[in-house]
């Protein structure tokens, strides 16, 4: 009886904390702001091709991890190998990932970021840099500063934790 005592105490002290508020409307936020079709339109505009955001989302995993082998770009996406190899297809035919064979196993494709790919992604990253750089025109340097740094120790903390479900992307 105990644990179930101390489990509600945790659950409202969860409940009660205003950072934690503050963490969930500010992803909130993000996620709107991701999912909103004209913050898309902008993106798609600055990309200058036709991509989905599941292939801008593949581009970007390339770019961090390349050389990466699609099975590995299909975990940190969450998704099958078959629906990775999909995603990966008009990357390819558009030029901004190229396949390479690996020399000791023959069942292994490596994907590495085009310059054209890079440029795509030079292009879609400045919409979203621009909005944030926008909300915090008014900040501090080191304010900007304290902030990036504490957002690169939330990220990686939740990639460790139980909350991230796969891989840090």
């Amino acid at each position: 009886m105990r644990d179930g005592a101390a489990a509600a105490v945790e659950e409202t002290s969860l409940l009660d904390d205003p950072t934690l508020h503050a963490l969930y409307e500010f992803t909130e936020l993000i996620a709107a702001n991701v999912a909103s079709s004209r913050q898309r339109e902008r993106v798609m505009r600055a990309a200058r091709l036709p991509l989905t955001r599941a292939s801008l989302g593949a581009l970007r995993i390339v770019e961090r991890h390349a050389p990466i082998a699609i099975s590995e770009l299909a975990k940190r996406l969450g998704v099958d190998q078959s629906t990775a190899s999909r995603q990966l297809r008009p990357l390819e035919e558009q030029r901004l990932v190229t396949r390479a064979g690996d020399d000791n196993d023959r069942r292994v494709a490596w994907l590495s970021l085009t310059p054209k790919g890079a440029r795509v992604l030079q292009r879609t990253s400045e919409v979203w840099l621009g909005d944030y750089d926008l909300a915090l025109t008014d900040w501090s340097a080191a304010d900007r500063a304290t902030l990036g740094e504490l957002l690169v120790r939330l990220r990686q903390d939740l990639s460790k934790s139980r909350l991230s479900g796969r891989e840090e992307s």
